[in-house]
């Protein structure tokens, strides 16, 4: 699968046998079915993606999708100020989060993960400060 950034193929990786996600090693960026994201969060105490709220800008120009080739949708957090944003394929639910939304810790299953896991915890977080002005 090649990254929608890049155009380079991007390194599986996986989780015992299973796939965990897709790890572009130019840009750092990741791709993820949506279901293994849910499956990630739900481990971490956290709610699905549904559950986490989030607006859609049309707007932003956040690339093609890697699996069907189709527009990817930019979804930000609900903190008014440097939202957090992740693009999502609104045909496949695939999720496609940016290197920067990463501390630089590493490339294995484990440090992405928790790396993914810190994201949704922030992003939901400004959910809740958001709703509790």
């Amino acid at each position: 699968m090649d990254c929608p950034r890049d155009d380079v193929e991007m390194t599986e990786l996986t989780e015992g046998e299973e796939r965990f996600l897709f790890h572009c090693k130019e840009c750092g960026g990741l791709w993820l079915d949506a279901a293994d994201l849910n499956r990630i969060l739900l481990h971490a105490g956290l709610q699905t993606l549904e559950g986490m709220g989030g607006r859609a800008n049309p707007d932003t120009d956040a690339g093609e999708c890697p699996v069907d080739n189709v527009g990817l949708l930019a979804v930000e957090s609900q903190h008014k100020r440097d939202p957090l944003v992740y693009e999502t394929c609104e045909s496949c639910g695939g999720i496609w989060l940016e290197s920067a939304d990463f501390a630089d810790e590493g490339t294995s299953a484990r440090t992405l993960k928790a790396g993914i896991v810190d994201f949704f915890r922030e992003f939901s977080s400004h959910r809740a400060s958001a709703g509790s002005r």
